[in-house]
């Protein structure tokens, strides 16, 4: 049985497993991802700062993705919701839940926060998740630093429209 839902603080140990296990690899990397290294109780702070959802499979939670909103300082790269910690739990890698997951998070985007477009940054040199990204019909339009790191960024945009899958346009036609 599946299920999608918002996760609250009850849900924290088990969020914080998935985002460790799910970044583990990414340690192999030159890059940086706060999520890396986050502690139970950086998990348990982030689940209560910012609306995080996760898709369970027979109770168990597979994979989860947060927004950083707007209206929280420092939160986003530009004036609209950012998605983060967007992650699979390893086991669970190439089942299509993070495809499942997107495709929630689009209507609860469009249809409950009400916002014309989401952003997703990642590290321009990790060697396979802008694929991945692209694979889910996210578009590369800009790099970017954020908060003082010099580290290269994609900024991954999508256009939200109402009755459809979220639309892309070039953040700098805006």
């Amino acid at each position: 049985m599946k299920e999608f839902r918002q996760l609250t603080v009850d849900d924290a140990a088990e969020y914080h497993e998935v985002l460790i296990a799910g970044y583990a690899e990414n340690k192999n990397y030159p890059i940086s991802f706060d999520a890396i290294n986050f502690s139970q109780e950086e998990s348990r702070a982030w689940i209560l700062k910012y609306p995080v959802f996760g898709l369970y499979v027979d109770g168990s939670l597979v994979c989860s993705i947060s927004f950083r909103m707007p209206w929280i300082q420092k939160a986003t790269p530009d004036v609209y919701p950012h998605i983060a910690h967007f992650v699979t739990a390893p086991e669970h890698k190439g089942k299509g839940y993070a495809r499942e997951v997107l495709a929630e998070a689009e209507d609860l985007l469009r249809n409950v926060y009400k916002t014309p477009a989401v952003t997703l940054g990642t590290a321009a040199e990790h060697p396979w998740l802008t694929k991945m990204y692209e694979s889910l019909a996210l578009k590369n339009t800009n790099e970017y630093n954020y908060l003082g790191r010099f580290i290269p960024l994609y900024s991954l945009r999508k256009h939200c429209k109402k009755n459809s899958n979220l639309e892309f346009y070039n953040t700098n036609s805006d």
